[in-house]
């Protein structure tokens, strides 16, 4: 990556999405952020203007994005694209937005290993050791789910309102047809798991040994 890399760049999480531009950033790429949320962006411009890194950050839509054609080397989002109603136009804009040869880098939940139904199955340690899945075909747009970070203390969870987000759950099959379609080549895929020294460490994360929670999809525009 060097100082003409352009990049364009969104996700769900406001403090996440800007340690990830501003990551990127600092490897010399010159980038933009594109979010929904004017919150997320009023954030990711104060922790600009602390310690500016060139990044512009932009309130918009990724389902219509709103750049020039062949604007960008490459395209990144964390953890947002599953959350957008209509990812084949996604796709298409991003073609559309992509310098030839320019690719995007996406993260998704794994569409195989946490569709809109999934229970961890841990031992009387707590430890897991499986996953049970459902409802993988269910493609219903909008089903809502409700949930509380798990970090948050026990007491503390009854006095909470649950976030409530809508499912737009694909198969994997049907992540592949669009982004075929769209134009795209796959060049990768990846599926991280923790170490056993970070399972140890972070609980949290201790699931991915037995099955993975993130898909990572490198696609590349001709």
């Amino acid at each position: 990556m060097n100082a003409n890399d352009v990049a364009a760049h969104w996700e769900s999480n406001a403090e996440t999405w800007t340690i990830y531009s501003r990551a990127v950033a600092r490897l010399g790429a010159r980038m933009t952020g594109l979010d929904i949320a004017p919150t997320f962006i009023r954030y990711a411009r104060e922790s600009e203007a602390e310690a500016p890194l060139g990044i512009d950050y932009v309130l918009g839509d990724g389902q219509s994005i709103d750049f020039p054609e062949a604007s960008f080397n490459f395209v990144t989002a964390f953890m947002s694209m599953m959350d957008m109603a209509d990812q084949r136009e996604v796709l298409k804009g991003i073609h559309r937005v992509l310098k030839p040869g320019g690719f995007l880098q996406f993260s998704i939940l794994h569409p195989c290993f946490v569709p809109p139904t999934r229970r961890n199955i841990r031992n009387q340690a707590g430890e897991p050791v499986a996953v049970e899945i459902a409802d993988y075909f269910d493609e219903s747009d909008g089903r809502i789910d409700r949930w509380i970070f798990s970090s948050i203390p026990e007491a503390e969870r009854a006095t909470l309102t649950p976030f409530a987000v809508p499912r737009f759950h694909r198969t994997l099959s049907t992540w592949v047809l669009m982004i075929v379609e769209s134009g795209l080549t796959i060049e990768a895929f990846g599926e991280p798991m923790a170490s056993v020294e970070v399972a140890l460490a972070e609980p949290v994360v201790a699931d991915t040994r037995i099955a993975p929670i993130f898909l990572h999809i490198r696609a590349r525009k001709a």
